[in-house]
Order: structure tokens, then C-alpha cells, then sequence
């Protein structure tokens, strides 16, 4: 059975580079690879402050999917500061808190931090495709600092002392750039980190989970709902949060017995989302706009800066999704990396502040592992023995309401870098000009 999906309602706009005026070898002071979430965020917090990267991005549009979609406090933030904020809470949805339900009873009720002394939401909605394009047009205001290179793709990295050597393939040639630094921020299967023979070290779930985007015009409220062992899907986990233009992701773990090739494909999926919306009553109509797969991963490089070359984001660490850490994990490296990346380019810092980067990020990816880690493995038992654990959890907060802080999904924090050179009074000295 062919099931035909309905297109987003968002013009994925088929991009551009402008053509290359430089014969033989470029050469930059700042290359991303890249050009996501993290690798656009780095490219504004440096040109913020007056320093030029160039952008290589592979894809000829912005992402598609909904992808990461809660945007933390801390990240709009950021955002803020560098001007990017006003579309993205114009768009996305705020929310505060959520609720968790177990055999059809709520057994979890949850608020995040908020008063009215904060003036941006502890969370938003939005779908990563209007984040990358809210990050791009921000860029716009600086077309003299940033260059994004779209349908360009990195093929070989070399670092050759003060030189970082990529080879880039662009309309059937390769060509290529010599950078004094660069950001890798190339995702998950990271060529960069491939070419260094660098390998990411931690933890591979073999969970699985189906995410799916449908359309659907319901007077639900905007918050975070999660099913354990739901009537309409017996023995998984259901996630739903709600999206901009009445659009509802809907997350389902799949059972151990099931293949997550078969289980992907429209035909198979539909039937069960069908069946949670009936289960929730949620009659009207709905349809289909985007089915992908996800397998939780904590995983992290031991470091984060290797000569000339750093990595940030998923090219550095792969944060399960479970506590809304990974997005905004990313865009917390690339502020950090930027502005300290600039203060050394610009001259007002000494190199060495740069390995101030991979400590604080290194200590916060783990920290953000382990509180993934344990959403993971509430959210998705990896064992007979967690699952057993969650059982005697979930069955005591039906009666015990003490109990339910235990299903609480554990949304971002802050990090404390109590031991990085770049807060510490001795190291100062020498490492600001």
C-alpha cells in the first residue's frame, strides 16, 4: 500500500552559492563544516563580532523534518543576544510544563522553572527547519562576514602546522580551502571527525522509536505528554508535543521483536498513530507530513579540540533526545567556541583560552549524558531489570504522588564549569591580552 505524505506547510527554498572568484587555493580564517543548527550559530556569534567564516553546508535548503524541536531558555538566550530571537518566539509555542500517564491514569504532572521576572519562555516549540532558516536570515545582515557555500561538501581534511587543508567538492569539482581554524559541526556522521580518525566513545541504546509529523487541528494544549504502556500501543512509550501550523509530533518506541525497516514504513505506522489518537479522542481529521526512525545514543568525543580543528555539536556528541538536551547542547557549544574563538582571532586573547572550549563542553556533554542516560532508560528500558524498575516506579506513583518526581523527564540545566582555566583568577592573567 503506497500512503502519500502531505508536504510541510514551509517553503524549503532551493539555495545558491554565489560563484567562486578565486582561482586556485582559498584561503579563510574560519571554515564551518556544516550548516546546522550549530555550525549556522557559530557562523552568527562570530560575525556578531566582526569575524569572517565561510559555511559549508551540503544540503541546498535548510533540514527537513521537525527534528529538534524544544528550544530551552538558555538557547533563546543566545539567541537573543545575537539578534535571532524575535522570529523564533513569534513562531514557536512556549509551554511550561507536561503531563505522563500510565494504564490511562496521570501519574505525573510537571512545571519548569518560570516567574514573572523571566521575559523568555522556559521552553518553545518550533520545528529545526524554522530555526535554521530564522539563523539564516539573521546571517543575511552580515553577507560581508559570512559566505555559506550550499551543495558544497568537505571530502578529505589535513592539518598541516598552522594550516587546516580541506578538499571541497562543488559543482563537480573540488577545489580547495586552507583555514587558520576550523568548526566542525557536521553532524553525526561527521566527515571531519572520520578524516582525524577520531571515534566517538559512551553508550548505543538498541532502542528504537518511530517519530511522526502530522498534520492535526486540536484544542490540546501545548505541552509535554508521554504514555507508558498505553492501551493503544501495549508495552511502549508515546511522546507528543505540539508544533506550529497545527503540527503534532507523535514519538512511539517499537517492540524488541519488531524490524524498524518494516515498522518505518507509512502503511505500518499511520495504523498506530490512528489507534493513539483514538485512544486519546482525537477524532478529526489528521495526515501524515514526515515518518523517520531514532535510536537513543550518549556518546561523546574525549576532546573537542584537536590542533586547529574544533567540534561541536553532534560532530562532537550524540545526546538521546529524551530531555531535550541535544539541540541545545549544540548551540551551547557554538556560543562557547565563538566568542573565544573571536578574542584569539582578534588578537585579545592567547591561544591557549581555547582549550578552555573542550574542557567546559567535554564536562557539560557528560553531564548531559547522564541525565539522558537515565531519561533513556526510564523512557526506553534497555533491560528486563530496567524495565522491572520502571514498573515498581509507575505502579507506586498511581497511589503515591512522592513518587512521581522519579518520571520526571529531566529538562536542561545549567552547567557549572567550576574548573576551566577561563574563570579561574590564576590562569586570567595570561590568557586575556
Amino acid at each position: 500500500m503506497s500512503v502519500e505524505l502531505t508536504p510541510y506547510p514551509f517553503d524549503f527554498v532551493k539555495r545558491q552559492s554565489a560563484a567562486r572568484n578565486v582561482a586556485g587555493r582559498e584561503h579563510h580564517v574560519v571554515v564551518i563544516v556544516g550548516g546546522g543548527v550549530a555550525g549556522l550559530t557559530a557562523a552568527l556569534a562570530l560575525a556578531v563580532q566582526g569575524v569572517r567564516s565561510v559555511v559549508i553546508e551540503a544540503d541546498d535548503t535548510v533540514c527537513f523534518g521537525s527534528r529538534a524541536i524544544c528550544i530551552s531558555r538558555r538557547s533563546l538566550e543566545i539567541f537573543e543576544r545575537l539578534g535571532a530571537v524575535g522570529d523564533m518566539l513569534e513562531k514557536g509555542l512556549a509551554w511550561t510544563g507536561g503531563r505522563s500517564f500510565y494504564h490511562g491514569r496521570e501519574v505525573l504532572r510537571f512545571s519548569m522553572p518560570d516567574d514573572e521576572n523571566q521575559h523568555l519562555p522556559p521552553m518553545i516549540n518550533i520545528e529545526q527547519y524554522y530555526i535554521e532558516e530564522y539563523l539564516v536570515r539573521a546571517l543575511d545582515q552580515y553577507s560581508d562576514l559570512v559566505d555559506i557555500r550550499w551543495s558544497s561538501r568537505v571530502s578529505a581534511v589535513t592539518q598541516q602546522g598552522t594550516d587546516v587543508l580541506l578538499d571541497v567538492e562543488q559543482d563537480g569539482a573540488v577545489h580547495q580551502i586552507v583555514a587558520d581554524w576550523v568548526i566542525a559541526c557536521d553532524g553525526g556522521r561527521s566527515t571531519v571527525r572520520e578524516a582525524l580518525d577520531l571515534h566517538l566513545q559512551g553508550t548505543a541504546y538498541e532502542g528504537v522509536y518511530i517519530i511522526a509529523d502530522i498534520a492535526l487541528e486540536t484544542g490540546l494544549p501545548t505541552e509535554r505528554l508521554a504514555w507508558f504502556d498505553p492501551p493503544s500501543n501495549p508495552g511502549s512509550t508515546i511522546l507528543m508535543h505540539r508544533q506550529p501550523d497545527n503540527i503534532w509530533r507523535i514519538d512511539y518506541q517499537l517492540r524488541d521483536d519488531e524490524d524498524p525497516h518494516e515498522a518505518v514504513k507509512a502503511e505500518n505506522v499511520l495504523p498506530r498513530v490512528r489507534a493513539h489518537l483514538d485512544m486519546i479522542g482525537e477524532k478529526g481529521t489528521w495526515s501524515p507530513l514526515w515518518i523517520s526512525l531514532y535510536r537513543a545514543n550518549a556518546l561523546t568525543l574525549e576532546k573537542y579540540r584537536h590542533g586547529r580543528v574544533f567540534f561541536a555539536g553532534d560532530a562532537a556528541h550524540l545526546v538521546p533526545i529524551f530531555g531535550v538536551r541535544g539541540a541545545n547542547s549544540s548551540i551551547d557549544d557554538a556560543d562557547n567556541l565563538a566568542w573565544k574563538l573571536a578574542a584569539v582571532v582578534k588578537g585579545r586573547a592567547d591561544q591557549s583560552l581555547l582549550d578552555s572550549y573542550s574542557t567546559e563542553r567535554v564536562f557539560a556533554a557528560h553531564e548531559n549524558l547522564k541525565q539522558g542516560m537515565k531519561s533513556t532508560e526510564f523512557m526506553a528500558p534497555p533491560t528486563f531489570a530496567f524495565q522491572l524498575m520502571r514498573e515498581a516506579v509507575l505502579d507506586l506513583a498511581l497511589d503515591t504522588p512522592r513518587v512521581a518526581s522519579l518520571i520526571n523527564p529531566r529538562q536542561t540545566s545549567a552547567i557549572r564549569y567550576e574548573q576551566s582555566s577561563a574563570i579561574s583568577r590564576d590562569d586570567q592573567d595570561h590568557l586575556f591580552a
